[in-house]
This record gives structure tokens, sequence and C-alpha cells, in this order.
């Protein structure tokens, strides 16, 4: 499930750090009005070994905005659209009503409006492929130790050879968390419209993120498809990564 919320800054411009994705989380944790929920997704989630998903995905900010690159600051101005989805329904239904109540909130210490929030399913038919594009950008790596037990950590490129693979193994991790069953089916993905200027790098809670927006193609069950739609694609999902929307 998705839910779209549009908002407007109520002194005429909200600011917030240019790497605003830590700010967005907290801002949706807040909002959760259900403690056992929002305990459930901060501190446990869903787990397959070691890995913990929290089974949900949110945007970027989408309006006029002005980067202040000294200060590295981003400025918005007028209304402002933000997606977050789940594959719980529960959250984007407790969001929603949250927003809908209330509409006074703060967002960095700054007071906005919250105008609009519209809650969709995904319809969509099934098919060979499917073409996206990044409203979040997509992130995927490994980590490994040098010769000298110093943890590393390797960012894929959308043109890297293994790119779809972690993408797939990234799935198929969350969806055997989620369901306690393993998928059967292959998943790939192969970069459509993808330049350098898509790339994106990050920085949430002192970690460097290499990430990339650009359009996509997936070849996977629309199942799979629908699942990947509510939690994103990629690492990193809850942090503000992988969520995508259709071309056509």
């Amino acid at each position: 499930m998705r839910m779209i919320i549009q908002f407007r800054p109520k002194n005429g411009a909200l600011i917030l750090p240019i790497n605003y994705e830590e700010v967005l989380q907290g801002f949706l944790y807040r909002s959760i009005q259900d403690f056992e929920l929002a305990h459930f997704l901060h501190d446990v989630g869903y787990t397959k070994e070691k890995r913990r998903f929290k089974m949900f995905t949110f945007s970027r900010l989408y309006g006029t905005y002005r980067i202040h690159r000294h200060e590295k600051k981003i400025e918005f101005f007028d209304q402002v659209t933000w997606y977050i989805s789940s594959a719980l329904d529960s959250l984007i239904v407790n969001l929603a009503q949250n927003y809908l109540l209330r509409e006074q909130f703060a967002l960095n210490g700054q007071p906005i409006h919250i105008e609009e929030t519209a809650v969709k399913r995904l319809e969509i038919s099934e098919k060979r492929s499917y073409q996206i594009r990044m409203l979040s950008p997509l992130t995927v790596y490994s980590t490994y130790e040098n010769q000298h037990g110093e943890k590393r950590t390797h960012f894929f490129s959308p043109f890297d050879a293994e790119f779809s693979k972690m993408v797939e193994k990234n799935f198929y991790n969350k969806f055997q968390a989620y369901f306690q069953q393993a998928p059967t089916e292959k998943v790939t993905i192969s970069p459509i419209r993808v330049t350098k200027r898509d790339k994106v790098i990050t920085v949430f809670k002192g970690f460097r993120i290499n990430a990339w927006n650009g359009m996509y193609e997936i070849q996977a069950p629309l199942p799979y498809v629908k699942f990947m739609y509510d939690v994103g694609i990629g690492s990193k999902n809850s942090q503000g990564f992988g969520m995508f929307e259709f071309i056509k």
C-alpha cells in the first residue's frame, strides 16, 4: 500500500540538510500513533539470520527547491509531495489517520501544514517486464574485511555485472523474512536510462552511501513486483532508498 502526502511550509520555506533522509525517517517514526507498531518497526522488524527488514520505504521530497551548497542545505518552497509505501497496511492506515486528523506538524523544527493525504493500492496487470523510475535512489552493496582486518563497503553500480544479482539476493532475503518462505522464481533488473548524473552520494548517520536514480527494467512475477513496489528494491529501504514508480 502506498500513501501520497502533500504539505506546505507554514513559514513559506522549509530548510533541510542536503542529506535529509534521516530527518524524514525520524518524522515518519514519530508520526506512528500505534506505539507497539512503532517499537516493532524501529527495534525488531522482520528477520532473516542477522538481517532485519522494516518493510517500508519512502521517497525523496518533490517540489520547488533551491540548494545552498556552502551551507549544505536544501530549501523547499510552496507545495511539497512525499510518498510512503509499506507491505504493512496497518502502518499506512495509522500514518494516514494521523496526518488527516492533525494536519499541523513540525519537520526539522519548522511548522508544516498537511494539505492532502491519499492512500492507493497498486493496480497493474501482469507483463513480461516492467519499466520503473526511481523515486528514491537505489543502492546495493557488500561488506568485506581488507588485509588489515578493516571493514570496507563496496557499492555496486547499475553497470556492474553483479548489480542485478545483488538486487535479487536482497529481494530474496526480504521476501523470506516477511513471508517465511523462499521465493522460487528469478528476479532481474537492468538499467534503461541511467547516466553518471543519476549517481547520488549521501550520508545517513555518518555512513556514506552511493546510490542511483534513473530508469530500469524489472523482470519478475507480478506478486514479486507488487511486494517490491511496497517495500522498495535494494538495500536501506527504511532509510529512504529504493522506492520506485511504474513508467508504463
